[in-house]
């Protein structure tokens, strides 16, 4: 979670001059780092490795090159270097004596005789080991113990008398395979160098390592067999030669493996070394500098490809690249650890899978399949050459039509109005959301535009028809020319609709400027989200206290606007402009997540305290807001049983059915149900009775006039008993002073919300209000 939420600053702080990017940069440049950091971590626990070496197996194999030819391998019996085999010692020096006499530049003796065998059979070796001076070297081989370290197998001094010696380490990994070989050893304090490096002439003692190049045809290496060693036709191929006596592979004892062959001998991996050195060893380009390449790559593309099918092609490019490098990296010499860049973008490509499905949940319309009006803003944003006028047709009586029909056939409602606004140019891409629909229009003629319209309202004239019931549709448009920011010219084009009269003025035009764009630039999408990013949108916290102790029991989340040219905007203003812009969702999961981060925090801090949210009647209509609760308790880890839903302006239920079958769903995971502003407007018994409510809130109308208002007073005390009865509990907001606190605790209402107590608050204020042990209700 902490790591989420720097993400999320961080991208908050990139958000403004994110203005002048491609649409959509800012979710895009964070899917990039959570795919990044996924990434990192994946490389700094090595998880990959696997898949990078089984990569470096393959390319290995897309390309051969021959071998120098310098150096020959002789094979001996695997049991050769066993003291109950002296006929093998004997064998090996009749072959060390045949060299003697030939031009042989170099032999190794990658066999270690660390104990004794016969004398005479010793003797022999030894012997012959002295006769080749200076151009025989031993290899001493440091094998591997893990609770040991490492545990060198020489040939006994008596054997190998002052003949040099060179190192071969074991630093095969767990898949059986050597990458890397270094270039000298320490060995009881004396540095050595390696058999691979000496085989290959670099003698220096340098320090480090380099990579081993597998890409050459094993089947290519000189290969003999000591038993026909000494004809004289195969000893004459060696003058000039590097010659190395090692044990043939065997299933029975340990052997090497390489890639393309299960087993070899050895001393192969070393003369694999050794001809790489000879032709210059391959460049590993680690996984984190692969990772930072690709990244970097992938935000650029982000941040200065605008079109949507080169920003596609260029990540088809990048992705080409992988396989690319693989198969021109071993001629070339270059070895990558590409699964972590790999890593990366499978998961970019996930996450943006994901940005995806999420946008097409916000822009298009479950039940029809019609675009929302935030579409038709994105598509004019894209296109910079968009022209005419913006279209923006209201439905006169469509919640009221609504709220007849039966469910399934509301859909079939909407699909019949688009039908008909289609009769004229059934190629029209039309954007629903409520009781607007909306189009763009080529047309830059404004009086040709306005005629086209009132042709379209004849249109309406006749009733629609939906399973079988005759449905009168009035209609009436906003118009807007498409003469600057399009969000601003969509809304103006809505606040149009909204002003229009089927009457008085069925087509209202909006002027460039005008108060509309003003009045509803506060419900533009764009003005929203920069908002709550920028952290001018945020919760304040109102406690909730118990008259009976005095203690805070709980506390009402409370979403503020204060925005830095106009200072605090009302609620009431934006919350309005925000629901007709098609935002309330977007806004509401905004306080669902802050509000239970906030409930999250007062409980760790050891308070068990409920967390009210309001939630508008409007989002009972289906189970969206349930999913969207469901997100916030999961990503917060807030505990349900704390959480109460208030619902506001239950007026606008339009199905109580519906509302009924979403709040049960709600009081299945644990939260609680609460009726807001009961009293007022059309806050009603019916509603009450019908809906599984667990509080009621009383209006704050009745409860600050309760001191003066003998009306007031006896509402309130009957909503108090109802209450009682009805085993549910009760909340009075709206205490303002001392008086109505005493008469509150006289009726036996436990729980009180007003100013006389507690002002709403930020957090930190909460959380050092919350430390109070008692607060004053006397």
């Amino acid at each position: 979670m902490t790591t989420v939420r720097s993400l999320d600053r961080l991208t908050r702080k990139l958000r403004q001059p994110l203005s002048r990017l491609p649409l959509g940069a800012g979710q895009r440049i964070k899917d990039l780092l959570v795919s990044a950091v996924i990434a990192f971590v994946l490389f700094a626990g090595l998880v990959l490795s696997p898949i990078d070496q089984l990569s470096w197996v393959v390319q290995s194999r897309l390309s051969t090159h021959e071998p120098s030819g310098d150096i020959v391998f002789v094979s001996t019996d695997a049991d050769i270097t066993h003291s109950a085999q002296p006929e093998g010692r004997t064998q090996l020096a009749a072959a060390l004596r045949t060299l003697a006499n030939r031009d042989v530049a170099r032999i190794y003796i990658d066999l270690a005789f660390p104990t004794h065998s016969t004398e005479q059979a010793d003797r022999a070796l030894a012997s012959a080991i002295a006769a080749l001076e200076a151009r025989v070297i031993l290899v001493d081989r440091l094998e591997r113990k893990f609770t040991e370290g490492d545990r060198p197998l020489r040939t006994m001094p008596e054997i190998a008398g002052n003949a040099r010696r060179v190192i071969s380490r074991d630093t095969s990994n767990w898949m059986g395979f050597t990458w890397t070989r270094d270039f000298a050893h320490e060995l009881d304090g004396k540095r050595l160098p390696s058999f691979s490096a000496s085989l290959a002439g670099v003698e220096d003692l340098r320090s480090g390592s380099y990579q081993i190049d597998y890409a050459l045809n094993s089947r290519e290496i000189t290969h003999l067999n000591i038993e026909n060693f000494f004809d004289s036709d195969v000893a004459g191929q060696l003058d000039g030669k590097v010659v190395v006596f090692g044990k043939e592979a065997s299933l029975t004892q340990m052997g090497a493996r390489t890639p393309g062959n299960f087993l070899v001998p050895q001393s192969y991996t070393d003369i694999y070394g050794a001809e790489t050195l000879k032709a210059n060893p391959p460049i590993l380009v680690g996984g984190f500098r692969a990772l930072l390449v690709y990244s970097f790559v992938i935000l650029a593309i982000v941040l200065f490809i605008h079109s949507k099918r080169k920003r596609r092609l260029a990540y088809s490019t990048l992705a080409l690249s992988l396989p690319v490098i693989l198969y021109v990296g071993n001629p070339q010499g270059i070895r990558a650890e590409l699964s972590y860049p790999a890593a990366m973008m499978t998961m970019y490509i996930l996450l943006r899978s994901r940005s995806r499905w999420k946008d097409r949940l916000t822009l298009v319309d479950d039940e029809t399949g019609l675009p929302k009006l935030r579409a038709l803003e994105i598509e004019l944003s894209q296109d910079t050459h968009a022209r005419g006028h913006i279209v923006v047709s209201r439905i006169h009586g469509y919640e009221h039509v609504f709220k007849t029909l039966p469910r399934v056939d509301r859909a079939k409602y909407l699909l019949k109005l688009v039908e008909r606004l289609r009769t004229i140019n059934t190629d029209r891409v039309l954007y629903a959301e409520g009781h607007h629909i909306a189009w763009h229009s080529g047309e830059d003629d404004e009086n040709q535009l306005t005629d086209h319209l009132d042709g379209m309202r004849a249109l309406f004239a006749a009733p629609i028809y939906v399973s079988g019931s005759s449905i009168d549709v009035g209609i009436s448009f906003g118009v807007a020319r498409l003469d600057g920011d399009p969000s601003a010219r969509l809304a103006a084009a809505v606040a149009a609709a909204e002003e229009s009269s089927e009457a008085l003025e069925p087509i209202k035009i909006a002027e460039s400027n005008s108060r509309f764009d003003e009045l509803w630039d506060l419900s533009l999408r764009a003005r929203i989200d920069e908002a709550m990013a920028a952290g001018e949108i945020f919760c304040v916290y109102q406690p909730k206290i118990d008259t009976r102790s005095g203690t805070m029991t709980g506390a009402e989340a409370l979403v503020r606007w204060k925005d830095p040219v106009r200072g605090f905007i009302p609620p009431m203003n934006f919350i309005a402009q925000c629901e007709k812009a098609g935002r309330m969702e977007a806004l509401t999961e905004f306080v669902f997540r802050t509000a239970c981060e906030a409930g999250r925090l007062m409980h760790f801090r050891g308070r068990s305290l409920t967390m009210s949210i309001n939630v508008s009647a409007t989002m009972l209509s289906d189970m969206k807001v349930v999913g969207l609760i469901r997100n916030a308790l999961h990503a917060t880890g807030f505990d349900p049983r704390f959480l109460i839903l208030e619902v506001t302006e239950t007026s606008r239920i339009g199905d109580l059915q519906t509302a009924e079958l979403v709040l049960n769903e709600l009081k299945f995971m644990g939260a609680r149900i609460s009726i807001d502003d009961f009293g007022v407007g059309e806050t009603n018994f019916e509603t009450f009775f019908a809906l599984p409510f667990d509080e009621v809130k009383i209006d704050r109308l009745f409860v600050a006039n309760m001191a003066k208002s003998k009306k007031a007073r006896a509402i309130v005390s009957s909503i108090v008993k109802m209450g009682k009865d009805a085993r549910i509990g009760v909340v009075a907001e709206g205490a303002e002073d001392n008086e109505t606190i005493r008469i509150l605790i006289e009726m036996g209402c436990t729980h009180v919300q007003g100013y006389v107590l507690a002002r709403p608050m930020n957090l930190e204020k909460l959380i050092e209000f919350n430390e109070l042990k008692e607060i004053n209700t006397a």
